[in-house]
């Protein structure tokens, strides 16, 4: 199974981080077992789930784990009936996505860990494994575009409403710049050092560029 835009199916953004599943099964199929999750550690989700926080400053490192598809079975306890959504399994995690109420739940190999996470269905391919030169090229764009619109909203807030609006503004960029890093993994100088910290900036950049006019609002 090769994680390639041809065979990229939906998009997932949990909580700052994106996940990718990919399906490379005959058009047509009702079931599916060659099916990929491209994810950053799932295992360093989930603890970051139920602990409130990160538990290391290693980077985010990104992850494969098989999938396929699940269903129920009609009345003759063979013939796949209904569609339920995919479950996946690595070394340590196991899980299973639910389309239909946008949930993911992981769980734990190897303890009674588990945690339940909500995610936004996500069309914009933005590719975890490989292609790491799209990656970097959209990252810079994205970095370059954030600055830019955070100068001008500035100069905005200042001949609106004065120094002390432009102070808060700042104020408030710097805690959305750590908790960016908190979010998506950075080093001490909050940079991104990988692929997946690079595509996590890319989305919360995005996000952070919407909220830059409320503060004109």
């Amino acid at each position: 199974m090769t994680p390639i835009k041809a065979n990229f199916i939906l998009g997932m953004d949990v909580q700052g981080q994106r996940l990718n599943l990919y399906r490379d099964c005959e058009e047509g199929s009702v079931t599916c077992d060659n099916m990929l999750l491209v994810a950053p550690d799932l295992g360093r989700l989930l603890q970051t789930k139920m602990l409130g926080k990160r538990q290391d400053e290693s980077p985010y490192a990104v992850k494969l784990y098989p999938a396929k598809t699940k269903h129920s079975l009609c009345k003759d306890g063979v013939t796949p009936c209904g569609f339920q959504g995919y479950s996946f399994e690595g070394e340590d995690i196991n899980g299973f996505i639910n389309p239909s109420n946008k949930e993911i739940n992981i769980g734990s190999n190897w303890t009674k860990d588990s945690a339940t996470l909500s995610y936004q269905e996500n069309s914009t391919y933005l590719p975890l494994a490989s292609q790491a030169g799209l990656i970097d090229s959209l990252y810079k764009t994205s970095d370059k575009d954030l600055n830019s619109s955070y100068r001008l909203i500035g100069k905005d807030i200042e001949s609106v409403y004065g120094q002390d609006s432009l102070n808060a503004f700042k104020k408030d960029q710097v805690r959305w710049i750590r908790q960016r890093s908190k979010d998506c993994g950075a080093d001490s100088r909050h940079l991104p050092r990988t692929q997946a910290e690079k595509v996590c900036f890319i989305q919360q950049n995005n996000i952070r560029m919407e909220e830059y006019f409320l503060w004109i609002d």
